[in-house]
């Protein structure tokens, strides 16, 4: 987990004292706009900016219900400008997620919407028509839907709602980055402490306030019965509650830049989780589980763990297929999975409970991938071999929290398999990979084992290197042409692409899109691709060239292929949040090369060797000519693939010396009789 990452704990408990003065909190009325507010055409937050929102306030708070408990109130107000066209798509268009399920409904109430335009000095106003509100329905969701009338550059658009939910234990999160800038942004929470709730809080940028206060709150409780003929009755809950507030301040728009895992785990924001019901003189009402409790939930669940605590007898058969009696632990646990990778079909890649029995999935040869690795794993034990589960988040659903088990983080499941000198992760579900390799999405910070005790599971990037080679000899033919060989190992995990990327196309579309990516004309003959269905090792590909030189003066690119850096990855000025790699780097290129025949060297790039953070990677530029001959090495190595925002300059500018190195041109001049 990155170092400087704000994603901690507030445990708000029934026995704290919260005692800060003066709350900051800001009132703005629906509908106060003013012709100044039309007049900045930019804004210093971010001038190059197609919209902000001027102001995004939200509250929650609890009042009491006519089902005998509490109900929780959330409301927002949001005031934005418009500033180009651009921005019309998303920040004039908003949906408001409602859950509709039973004695759970979520209501809609007090929707205004409007659009505010500044004609001949005065200030016009739009209302949205009801009539234009539609709503989609998805299973036990509603989403209502509405985009901003008579909007154009300049407008500033403004809604507020207020959603009440039975949902007591689902407090709504707060974002407070998004898509365009904020000039101010706050949310007001006010919770009874009778309700433990885990506050996590995430992202960079700074508070401009955080208050809270402790005061006292009666609710009105109405039970409508539970019988027909049994009245209704009413009571009063009173106890203290804590009113917190927490705002910022010209927050700027979190945009996705290259070698990000996904923004949800950058973006400042808020969510809530409740932890325990703690009434008066009774024991607490648990909702959070310890991660003893949750293994031991899942082992029982029938949509988890069930079936790997049954017999299974129905493997034993089945099994004498795949393996064989004399097989040692490691070559059963080889055949095994490769049997599952190669003869079943995954239809999902999303998910970490059953969606059906694991003796249909056999049957069926299909499954989700949490059907095919559970399976894995119930084969595995069958053979004697130590196997369990293991949950994760992968990289694009966000990180997962390590303390306490909210399992609506995890969205994955593998199986972690050992013998008494080996351990394996393993994932069936992709026909590409090889035994203990997993795709780069696992590697998100940790897993969990679903075992006794439930261990961690280290899945840092860091961990992984991958390394790629390239080497290339040129000499001069019969011909009048230079020719020669280039042979590259692109690394287990570029591996892993190219692999699944030539089971869709020709080899020679691949090898036809590598002769387009040279600047020169070039011929390429007996081109290959070695270990290509050798899925535990990395592949190879090789091909012969061949290109002639005439001019005068020939300036010579001397790295070539796609090992080339051609440009900055590192495009942004600034970055705000980690740089996030899917692996470390070692990439050595090796050029042994005859000066073309009829020239001279009259150029020669000098060498270089620079290091990043003194021993976090290091780049050499060697080359020398004793004028028959050239010969080169360029390695570039990455200790390390997570980088904090700290380290963003040096890291860019890293890359920026890299690429202005490597397009350096060897100048060859034509030798005159």
């Amino acid at each position: 987990m990155h170092k400087r990452l704000a994603l901690f704990l507030l445990l708000v408990a029934c026995c704290q004292t919260v005692l800060f003065a003066g709350s900051g909190k800001q009132k703005y009325k629906f509908g106060d706009v003013k012709p100044e507010d039309f007049a900045p055409s930019a804004y210093a937050v971010d001038s190059s900016a197609d919209a902000v929102y001027l102001y995004d306030i939200g509250s929650s708070s609890y009042e009491g219900n006519n089902k005998g408990f509490f109900s929780v109130v959330f409301k927002r107000h949001a005031r934005i400008r418009l500033l180009h066209r651009n921005a019309f798509d998303h920040a004039a268009a908003v949906s408001i997620d409602l859950y509709k399920k039973s004695q759970t409904e979520e209501k809609l109430e007090d929707l205004q919407v409007a659009t505010f335009n500044l004609e001949n000095g005065v200030v016009t106003t739009t209302k949205l028509d009801k009539s234009a509100l539609f709503e989609d329905k998805n299973g036990d969701f509603v989403t209502e839907k509405f985009t901003f009338p008579n909007i154009r550059e300049g407008s500033i658009i403004e809604y507020s709602y207020t959603v009440t939910s039975p949902r007591y234990y689902d407090v709504p999160s707060w974002f407070y980055q998004g898509e365009f800038p904020r000039l101010f942004s706050q949310y007001e929470v006010t919770i009874p402490t009778l309700f433990d709730f885990v506050f996590v809080k995430q992202g960079y940028h700074p508070y401009s306030t955080d208050t809270a206060l402790l005061s006292s709150e009666s609710y009105l409780l109405v039970d409508p019965g539970h019988t027909a003929t049994e009245a209704s009755t009413s009571f009063t809950w009173r106890g203290n509650t804590v009113n917190s507030v927490w705002a910022m301040k010209n927050v700027p728009a979190l945009k996705d830049e290259s070698f990000t895992t996904t923004l949800r785990n950058h973006i400042s924001s808020i969510s809530f989780q409740l932890a325990a019901i703690r009434w008066p003189n009774r024991e607490p009402e648990l909702y959070m589980s310890n991660w003893g409790k949750m293994v031991e939930d899942l082992l029982k669940d029938e949509d988890f763990g069930a079936d790997l605590a049954a017999r299974n007898a129905w493997l034993n058969d089945e099994m004498k297929n795949i393996v064989a009696p004399g097989d040692s632990p490691s070559q059963k646990a080889r055949k095994i999975y490769a049997y599952l990778r190669d003869q079943f079909a995954c239809v999902s890649h999303y998910g970490f409970y059953l969606t059906q029995p694991l003796k249909k999935t056999f049957q069926q040869k299909k499954g989700s991938v949490a059907d095919i690795n559970m399976l894995l794993t119930a084969m595995l034990r069958n053979q004697g071999i130590g196997a369990d589960p293991v949950i994760l988040s992968t990289r694009s659903h966000g990180l997962a929290m390590e303390t306490y088990p909210i399992m609506n983080k995890f969205n994955y499941l593998i199986c972690k398999a050992q013998t008494e000198d080996s351990t394996w992760l393993l994932d069936a579900s992709y026909n590409y990979l090889g035994f203990n390799m997993l795709d780069h999405e696992c590697y998100n910070g940790s897993g969990r084992t679903i075992a006794n005790p439930p261990v961690l599971v280290e899945l840092s990037t860091d961990s992984l290197i991958e390394r790629q080679t390239a080497t290339i000899f040129l000499v001069n033919d019969t011909t009048g042409k230079v020719s020669g060989s280039i042979n590259s190992s692109p690394g287990i995990f570029h591996s892993m692409q190219m692999r699944s990327q030539l089971k869709n196309k020709m080899q020679a579309d691949f090898f036809r899109n590598i002769q387009k990516s040279y600047s020169m004309d070039v011929e390429l003959t007996n081109e290959g691709v070695d270990s290509l269905n050798q899925l535990d090792c990395p592949l190879s590909y090789h091909y012969d060239i061949a290109f002639a030189f005439n001019e005068d003066l020939v300036y010579f690119t001397p790295i070539l292929g796609d090992m080339l850096y051609k440009e900055n990855p590192f495009k942004a000025s600034t970055r705000t949040y980690p740089v996030e790699m899917d692996n470390c780097i070692d990439k050595m290129y090796v050029l042994n090369m005859e000066v073309p025949k009829g020239y001279k060297v009259e150029e020669l790039p000098k060498s270089n060797r620079v290091n990043l953070n003194d021993n976090e990677g290091s780049f050499e530029y060697i080359i020398g000519t004793d004028g028959e001959n050239i010969q080169m090495r360029c390695h570039l190595k990455l200790q390390k693939a997570n980088f904090e925002p700290d380290d963003y300059d040096t890291l860019r500018d890293f890359f920026a010396f890299i690429v202005k190195k490597e397009k350096e041109q060897i100048v060859f001049k034509k030798i005159k009789s």
